[in-house]
């Protein structure tokens, strides 16, 4: 049998209706198989939701942390997302990604860690929208930022196009 050798904790608190926020904790023994070491990740999120007439605008900030406890290495996450649902069928999107990597190179070619950026921006309309499903069509598009040794792999202006279907369950109706 196995001893634990790893652990992890969370807190969390919802202080009034509309907010809520988390703090976790975890060591992890040797998580990745090719790289040696121990690390300690962390995440922290607070998170906001205010309905609106016929909709609502939720937004959320993500911060996460691994600690390559070895190396004494950082690499920080930070996310903002935020969506608005309007008129009942529409809605508007954003999300910005600031994330370190340092795994994109073998160390052999290029040594460093890297800040990359995502920036999105994106809409949808819910076609049908009923107590079972809601199916709706939608686009996003994403700008990228990167340091400079990255523009030959990945270009020096990386942008991507989306355009989808989403379907998931339906509205819950007040009964009140």
């Amino acid at each position: 049998m196995n001893s634990l050798n790893s652990w992890s904790a969370r807190a969390s608190v919802a202080p009034k209706r509309n907010w809520a926020a988390q703090y976790s904790i975890g060591r992890l023994e040797h998580p990745e198989a090719s790289e040696p070491g121990d690390q300690l990740r962390q995440t922290a999120s607070v998170e906001y939701n205010r309905p609106l007439g016929g909709g609502s605008w939720a937004s959320t900030f993500v911060w996460g942390r691994v600690h390559k406890i070895a190396t004494d290495e950082h690499l920080n996450s930070y996310l903002l997302e935020s969506t608005l649902n309007f008129r009942a069928r529409n809605y508007g999107f954003t999300r910005l990604e600031l994330v370190d990597k340092d795994e994109l190179f073998p160390e052999a070619i290029i040594p460093h860690s890297f800040r990359i950026g995502a920036y999105t921006v994106g809409g949808v309309r819910d076609l049908i929208q009923n107590e079972k499903w809601q199916l709706g069509l939608g686009a996003d598009a994403t700008v990228y930022t990167k340091p400079s040794p990255l523009n030959q792999p990945y270009g020096e202006f990386p942008v991507s196009f989306q355009i989808f279907v989403r379907m998931r369950p339906g509205r819950s109706q007040d009964k009140n």
